[in-house]
C-alpha cells in the first residue's frame, strides 16, 4: 500500500475516534445535570419529611418550644426554618414552625404548626407523607362539601399523628401540602 493511502486510513480513524468520545462526553454532562436537578427536589422533600419526622419522635413531655429551637438547629443548614414571632409575611421563603402547649382538658396535650412556603409546597405532595408515615385515617365527613378540603390525619401511634392541610385537587395523593401539624396526645 502507498504511504499517503495509510496516513489517510490513519486520520480517518483518529477522527472517528474523537468524534465518538466527544459525543459520549457531552451526552454524559446532560445526563449528570438532570440527575442533579432531579436529586435536589427529591432532597428537600426527603429533608422536610426527615424534619417532620424528628418533630412527631418528641417527647410529651419534652415538647416545648425550646426543644424545637434546638431540632431547627440541627436543621437549619439543610432547611429554612424560623419560629412564628406574632406576625407571617406571605411571602416568607422559611418554613414557619409554632409550637403550642394544651393546658386544658383536651386530649390534644401540644403540637407544632409548620407552615410551608410555596417552593416547598410545589413539590410536596400528600402521597410523599402516605409512602414515609402509614396510611390516611378514614374519618366520615361531619359536614357537606366544602370548597377547602378538610385537613387528612395520620396516625403514628396512640399519642402522636400528623394532620396535612392541602390544596384542593382532584385526587388526594397528588394534593400539594400547605401545612402540617404534628398533635401530641395524652
Amino acid at each position: 500500500m502507498p504511504l499517503y493511502f495509510r496516513f489517510n486510513i490513519l486520520f480517518v480513524l483518529l477522527y472517528a475516534l474523537s468524534a465518538c468520545f466527544v459525543g459520549c462526553n457531552g451526552d454524559h454532562k446532560q445526563h449528570k445535570t438532570n440527575n442533579n436537578q432531579i436529586a435536589g427536589k427529591i432532597t428537600v422533600t426527603d429533608l422536610f419529611l426527615s424534619y417532620t419526622d424528628s418533630v412527631a419522635k418528641i417527647p410529651l413531655n419534652r415538647f416545648n418550644e425550646s426543644n424545637i429551637i434546638s431540632l431547627n438547629k440541627s436543621f437549619a443548614n439543610k432547611l429554612p426554618l424560623s419560629i412564628y414571632k406574632g406576625e407571617q409575611n406571605k411571602n416568607a421563603q422559611n418554613i414557619i414552625v409554632q409550637s403550642y402547649q394544651n393546658n386544658n382538658a383536651s386530649h390534644i396535650g401540644a403540637g407544632a404548626i409548620l407552615l410551608l412556603p410555596k417552593f416547598i409546597s410545589d413539590s410536596l405532595r400528600v402521597g410523599d407523607f402516605t409512602r414515609h408515615f402509614g396510611n390516611i385515617k378514614k374519618e366520615k365527613p361531619t359536614i357537606g362539601v366544602t370548597e377547602q378540603p378538610l385537613p387528612v390525619e395520620i396516625n403514628l401511634n396512640a399519642y402522636t399523628s400528623i394532620k396535612l392541610t392541602f390544596n384542593n385537587n382532584e385526587k388526594l395523593e397528588l394534593a400539594q401540602v400547605t401545612m402540617v401539624e404534628v398533635l401530641k396526645y395524652r
